[in-house]
């Protein structure tokens, strides 16, 4: 889903008035388009990958121990009715303590009973829709493990690197996804992370790993890693980890002149002249007379 939003106007002169629009996309579990609009020639990207699933104890209650969705900005230069395609991550939700839990959208891995699905990474593609195609990604969270004790959380994602998931016992958890390569996969079976997938396999106790520009680990009772985010096509770019909780989120920001068709606004205003002036003056002296004229009469 779009909000778009005006944030705020910029006056430069008197004849043209410049508008900072920011767009909003939501998470809908589906790809969405973007056209660049008349006039853009760069645009401001922020991302927010989406926080990892939570995972039940022997109780059947959540523990909320999903990994944070990472954060990715970074200043994109683009053409007037250029199509942007727009990925927002997805939380795997709260299933309830079933079988299994899908991953999130975008690249999410998969857990099983007592473990949790790994958040979908968000991203920004241009011209095409292939991963190769990604120039800002911020990588989603890894799933949580519970059971009887609590087995592991999820890692955070990234940051240029996601985090490793954590272990509550003597089982290994997943390493989080980097720049070159998906996480490791933790106690086996699970599986290792890949370009844009987290580690996936909905067996029994398995936790599964954030999407992202690589995807977090796997693993049997621990925690899932988190998946990285990636600056490298944009310019100014930066990243944080650990910084949303449920779906993910993308913010496009750019600026548009409100009256393009306005005159320069560096052209003076034409002086009056004094002869213009004068006769000016007496229009409005006799114009006045006139009227008290009549309300005396």
């Amino acid at each position: 889903m779009l909000r778009k939003f005006v944030t705020g106007l910029a006056l430069a002169g008197f004849a043209s008035v410049s508008m900072a629009v920011t767009e909003t996309f939501d998470h809908t579990g589906a790809v969405q388009t973007w056209v660049v609009p008349a006039g853009v020639t760069e645009v401001s990207l922020e991302a927010w990958g989406a926080e990892g699933g939570g995972a039940y104890d022997c109780s059947d209650v959540n523990e909320n121990d999903g990994g944070l969705g990472g954060y990715a900005t970074g200043t994109l230069a683009v053409t007037e009715g250029q199509t942007l395609e727009i990925y927002v991550g997805g939380f795997p939700g709260d299933p309830g303590p079933v079988s299994g839990q899908p991953g999130g959208f975008n690249g999410g891995g998969d857990g099983g009973r007592y473990g949790a699905g790994g958040g979908g990474a968000s991203d920004v593609r241009v011209g095409g829709s292939t991963l190769a195609d990604r120039v800002l990604v911020a990588g989603g969270g890894g799933g949580g493990n519970g059971g009887c004790p609590q087995h592991g959380a999820g890692g955070d994602g990234g940051g240029l690197v996601g985090a490793d998931g954590t272990a509550g016992n003597n089982w290994t958890p997943a390493g989080g996804g980097s720049q070159v390569a998906g996480g490791a996969a933790g106690s086996s079976p699970g599986t290792a992370g890949a370009l844009g997938l987290g580690g996936s396999n909905a067996a029994y106790h398995i936790a599964g790993g954030g999407g992202g520009y690589y995807g977090g680990g796997s693993a049997y009772a621990a925690g899932g890693g988190g998946g990285s985010s990636y600056i490298g096509g944009v310019s100014g770019g930066s990243t944080a980890a650990g910084q949303r909780s449920g779906h993910g989120s993308v913010v496009i920001t750019y600026v548009i002149d409100a009256n393009p068709n306005a005159v320069d606004n560096a052209r003076p205003v034409p002086a009056i002249s004094a002869w213009a002036s004068f006769c000016l003056v007496s229009l409005m002296l006799a114009a006045g007379l006139i009227g008290v004229r009549r309300r005396l009469d």
